[in-house]
């Protein structure tokens, strides 16, 4: 090499070095992660997860309207769920104007005897007969009407075969210490979560909560979170940002902790109470700037009990929990469709990672398919179809379908290893992994500086001969 090039690649290191990017900003493709390289248009992504709803429970009818009804008028797409089964246990439609049930019992030990070993007959006897019962869209127009114009996954299984704490340290760190609705402690590490990930990256993120002086559950689970405590703001800051076009790149948007009452579904809850609350979420993203390049993940954390037909598969070792809806709402997402690709929790990490080019936060995060199917990358962003209180089921397609140039099923197989990210390998932690991110970069940098200093060295000496 000669001193001019050597010169060269110490002053495009000395660039580096002085800008203070982050290594780990750097990703799986050597691009700085800001909100102009992200892998896909979407700069901005919105996580909403809801309580304790299996996907048989809120769309086992979808889209005919009842299960004994096979009424499908505009032909829209059906997804895997009640009207595929011949012969289907005692199950109970709720009526028109009924709009909660009771609780269904809930368990570690009651969730596993419900599953029975993937033959899922034990609902009724474990988590008693209020389980057995699915709504309609009678109770949940909007929620079918966001599934009928833009995306609905029929195979996104909750992380852990639990409950709600498990299930949501699973939705942030790809990992829990606890297996059931206990604790802290024991806790997670910080530095083990997305949440730390996103600032080691310079990517910027809230977690907005009702009020910020009310509980903050999760969140208490992770050690070391204080350094973290400005990221959480109110759901007021949530509109303010959106109204001021200064949303943060990734966003959880929570019905749960910070006082919050009433509108996270979680039973007996009424459900059009957390339906009403969503739809001035999903109304507000519409109606700002952000639309245009924004993601909205909408999810629950566990099925609470209530009965689905589908046995969930494992992942790294891992039994998934039971089914739970999963709605994408996006200018990018396909009109009328239904993703058949095998997700959880994990697989909104994975996107993230995917979208800002950073590497897999852990190895179940690096092996979770990525939702990447929903999308139609290749169209210009669609106008929003803003709803209200009163919108009803179904509505007008936005676009013929006839007119669609996509399939509105499929599924994809890719994940972050597939992507070229690559899994963390067994017994590597993510703070070591993080460590030889950060440092090796680092020590390259002075390596070449000591290069540069030997070859200028060199070039003088020649001079002077």
């Amino acid at each position: 090499m000669s001193s001019t090039s050597g010169l060269q690649l110490l002053a495009a290191a000395s660039v580096i070095f002085l800008l203070g990017v982050s290594p780990l900003a750097l990703g799986v493709s050597g691009q700085v992660a800001t909100a102009t390289t992200t892998a896909t248009p979407i700069k901005h992504v919105i996580i909403v997860m809801l309580e304790n709803h299996s996907f048989d429970n809120f769309f086992g009818a979808y889209p005919s309207g009842s299960e004994s009804s096979t009424a499908n008028p505009l032909g829209l797409t059906v997804p895997k769920n009640l009207n595929e089964l011949n012969g289907t246990p005692a199950l109970l439609q709720l009526p028109m104007y009924n709009y909660s049930t009771p609780d269904p019992v809930e368990g570690y030990d009651t969730y596993h005897n419900d599953w029975d070993n993937g033959k899922m007959d034990g609902f009724r006897s474990n988590s008693g007969p209020q389980s057995m019962t699915y709504f309609t869209s009678a109770q949940l127009a909007l929620e079918w009407d966001w599934a009928e114009e833009y995306g609905l996954g029929d195979m996104y299984f909750s992380s852990y075969l639990s409950e709600t704490a498990p299930n949501r340290l699973m939705s942030l760190a790809g990992e829990t210490p606890v297996k059931a609705d206990y604790g802290p402690p024991p806790s997670i590490p910080v530095n083990e979560s997305i949440f730390y990930e996103l600032s080691q990256a310079q990517i910027s993120w809230s977690y907005f909560i009702q009020d910020v002086a009310g509980n903050d559950y999760p969140l208490n689970f992770f050690d070391g979170f204080d350094s973290y405590s400005q990221h959480v703001q109110s759901w007021d800051q949530f509109y303010s940002d959106l109204a001021s076009n200064s949303l943060p790149e990734v966003s959880w948007m929570s019905p749960l902790g910070g006082g919050a009452y009433g509108v996270d579904q979680h039973p007996s809850y009424n459900v059009t109470a957390g339906e009403v609350w969503l739809l001035h979420v999903v109304d507000a993203v519409m109606n700002s700037p952000a639309w245009n390049s924004t993601a909205i993940f909408v999810t629950y954390d566990e099925g609470g009990g209530y009965y689905d037909h589908v046995p969930p598969p494992s992942l790294d070792g891992i039994q998934l929990g039971f089914r739970v809806p999963l709605i994408v709402i996006s200018p990018f997402a396909k009109e009328n469709y239904v993703s058949n690709t095998v997700l959880n929790h994990g697989s909104l990490l994975a996107f993230i990672d995917y979208n800002w080019r950073l590497a897999p936060l852990n190895g179940f995060v690096a092996d979770s398919n990525i939702p990447i199917d929903f999308f139609d990358f290749n169209s210009s962003a669609r106008a929003p179809i803003v709803l209200n209180e009163s919108s009803q089921f179904p509505i007008a397609p936005q676009t013929p379908f006839s007119n669609l140039t996509y399939h509105r099923t499929g599924s994809s197989s890719l994940t972050l290893a597939q992507a070229g990210g690559g899994s963390t390998t067994s017994g590597t932690t993510p703070q070591l992994t993080q460590f030889l991110d950060s440092n090796l970069a680092y020590v390259f940098v002075v390596i070449l500086v000591i290069a540069g200093f030997f070859l200028s060295t060199l070039r003088r000496t020649r001079k002077r001969r």
